[in-house]
């Protein structure tokens, strides 16, 4: 799919409430070009009028259409931002949601090469990007379209031909000089885009490792980095704004010029009144035809940042729940999924010596892997989880290698509870529901009484609205903690990865959790990491890590 099929696609949904936006904004300007000239005309009449030259005046008409245009241009402006803005904000904030369970279905190497502060860039600045191609390219175009035509239909009736000509000559002189400019600015809208994520990624860097840059000394290197990128993107902004800014003069150019012939040709043709009119409207012309030169390029980054969206809505998907085995979700806990088999697996990030792991998970039975910090417990977790490939070996499901599925079949499978608490500003409804879609409130709120917060959220008053802020700042690390667990117990995957699933907890809490998700856990495999091995059940088979020898879990 090309770039304007893609943005078609984009605002197609709403293109009537955008095509009332567009309407608007036309009638927006003519009203400015006709108050304008009728105002002209109306002075012009009745200073003729004060000297004798025009009899018969009506001032009450002309006067009364005055206030009329006045309130229509007036009129037309607010609703056209208020339909317009309206319809584009809602359209981007559904392609936010669209981009973003997109992401929440892939594996992070199903980004290719994009790094996550470049995924963060697409997901905010390309889609607000995205405003410009509606509201400051095809509004604008269609509307001075418009008003061209209105005024060039005007001259017609009002005056000689040759008037009506020069008018349409230099609206259609302004509408090349916009469209040269688009194709000018075009590669250099994409530039500027392209540029813009790699100057976020770079800042983002820059902070995420300031602490190690300061140790070795590196952080004035890694400013002045940041400083070239600066200028660097400065420059291109100013080069785009200059093309705007030339591009607006020259349209008020041949405007102005334009002006002066109707001027010209209508000097000994039609009344004065008449020739006050048509010159007026000429000139108010420039409202509608002076923005284009500094808006078509714009076009340019909105292409720009619908190719980079579309790169990530690319990747493949991940099914929205996978089966164990003919299993399905909410299926009878006597059925009984196969175990999964792990052989010579060997994992990057981990000390040199270790040997290769092999294992058997069995349904019901988490391996409970425990030792030192600092042993690659977590890079192991990240290898099953296919963030990391492995340096050997596999992760075997009867004759198929989990590890050498496409990321997205993996992603299906697996269910990872990493280290981190991952949460995002959303109800807890929205974020129990990520990449699920709506959800009975009866299921939400089961899971979240298996996971101990059914009473923590109806205090609150707010239940599954209840919004968890920025990085899930509006809740405790415990809690933080549960309400992911709430969200895997949602879900059917063949393997579950906890890494420190209980972390800040206190021993009957973790008792209650052990208890509420044993049926759930009785038809998945599982490995658990964890400090504190003493916690779980005896019967959980378990594994010191690092290896001490080449262990081979049997049972």
């Amino acid at each position: 799919m090309s770039a304007g099929r893609f943005l078609w696609a984009l605002y197609r949904p709403r293109q009537s409430w955008l095509a009332l936006a567009f309407v608007c904004l036309a009638l927006t300007w003519i009203a400015g070009a006709a108050l304008l000239a009728l105002s002209g005309w109306f002075i012009t009449a009745c200073g003729m009028a004060g000297l004798g030259l025009l009899l018969g005046l009506d001032v009450f008409t002309p006067s009364s259409a005055i206030r009329g245009l006045a309130l229509l241009r007036t009129a037309g402006r607010y609703a056209e931002r208020v339909v317009g803005h309206e319809a584009i904000l809602r359209l981007l904030a559904d392609l936010r949601v669209r981009v973003f369970h997109r992401l929440a279905h892939q594996a992070p190497q199903a980004h290719g090469p994009h790094r996550d502060a470049d995924v963060v860039t697409r997901l905010m600045a390309d889609v607000d990007t995205l405003d410009g191609a509606p509201l400051r390219v095809f509004g604008p175009f269609l509307a001075a379209c418009a008003s061209l035509c209105v005024s060039v239909a005007i001259a017609v009736v009002a005056g000689p031909w040759s008037i009506a000509l020069c008018i349409a000559l230099s609206g259609l002189s302004t509408l090349a000089v916009a469209v040269a400019a688009a194709r000018w600015g075009r590669v250099r809208s994409h530039a500027l885009v392209q540029a813009r994520a790699i100057q976020r990624t770079a800042v983002i860097d820059h902070l995420a490792g300031l602490a190690e840059l300061r140790s070795y000394n590196k952080a004035q290197a890694s400013l002045d980095y940041l400083a070239t990128l600066d200028q660097a993107q400065l420059q291109r902004q100013r080069r785009q704004e200059a093309v705007a800014s030339w591009g607006e003069h020259g349209v008020q150019a041949l405007v102005a010029l334009a002006t002066l012939c109707v001027i010209a040709l209508g000097w000994s043709v039609v009344t004065a009144p008449t020739l006050a009119l048509l010159a007026l409207m000429t000139l108010g012309l420039n409202e509608a035809l002076g923005a284009l030169p500094g808006a078509l390029w714009r076009l340019g980054e909105s292409e720009a940042a619908g190719e980079r969206l579309m790169a990530l809505e690319s990747q493949p998907r991940a099914p929205a729940m996978p089966l164990l085995d003919g299993l399905a979700p909410g299926g009878d806990a006597t059925d009984h999924p196969m175990p999964l088999v792990l052989r010579d697996l060997r994992c990057q990030r981990q000390p040199e010596g270790i040997p290769a792991f092999d294992a058997v998970l069995h349904p019901g039975r988490p391996l409970v892997v425990h030792g030192p910090s600092g042993s690659g417990k977590s890079s192991l977790m990240d290898t099953l989880a296919g963030e990391l490939a492995p340096l050997a070996g596999g992760l075997w499901r009867g004759e198929q290698n989990l590890l050498a599925l496409d990321h997205a079949t993996r992603t299906g499978q697996v269910a990872y509870l990493a280290q981190s608490d991952l949460l995002l500003d959303l109800s807890v409804r929205a974020f129990l529901g990520l990449g699920l879609g709506p959800l009975p409130d009866a299921r939400l709120w089961e899971v979240l009484r298996q996971v101990g917060l059914d009473a923590v959220l109806q205090q609150t008053g707010e239940g599954l609205d209840y919004r968890l802020g920025t990085r899930g700042s509006r809740v405790s690390g415990g809690q933080a903690r549960r309400l992911q667990l709430a969200a895997l117990l949602l879900r059917d995957p063949a393997l579950v990865l906890l890494d420190e699933p209980f972390r800040g907890m206190e021993p009957a809490l973790v008792q209650h959790l052990l208890t509420e998700c044993g049926p759930w856990l009785a038809r998945r495999c599982c490995v658990l990491i964890t400090h504190d091995p003493q916690a779980l059940p005896a019967v959980w088979p378990r594994q010191v890590w690092p290896l001490p020898f080449a262990a081979k879990l049997t049972d």
